[in-house]
């Protein structure tokens, strides 16, 4: 069963907002630094935002750009569901199967979790 039929987390169109802003600051980034590795990173966050935006009626076009990301929504929405976070220094990548949504999903926000913690430093 979906993690968002199981229980709800009431701030699902901030979730989606934060990780949509996420993914393009990570993508200007990538296209900045012309980063294939990053862009891809980018490509799978987008991937992952645009399922949940359709799942939930949400139209991206619509969302409005901000100077600064809440990522609240996004720590609160791990929290809620329980998401371990990847080790990526002790990740094997035989450890995600991309095929299942849970390590999908995992593996997206741990990559979130990185690069937005990398950013604030």
């Amino acid at each position: 069963m979906d993690k968002m039929e199981d229980k709800k987390y009431d701030k699902l169109n901030e979730y989606v907002d934060s990780v949509f802003n996420v993914f393009k600051l990570i993508n200007s980034k990538a296209e900045l630094q012309k980063d294939k590795r990053l862009k891809l990173i980018g490509l799978a966050v987008y991937n992952y935002v645009k399922n949940m935006a359709t799942k939930l009626n949400i139209d991206l076009k619509t969302l409005q750009e901000s100077e600064a990301i809440n990522l609240i929504p996004i720590f609160e929405y791990i929290s809620f569901n329980n998401i371990e976070l990847y080790d990526f220094s002790k990740i094997d990548v035989n450890d995600v199967d991309v095929t299942k949504k849970e390590h999908l999903e995992r593996f997206v926000l741990t990559h979130i979790y990185y690069i937005t913690q990398a950013i604030k430093k």
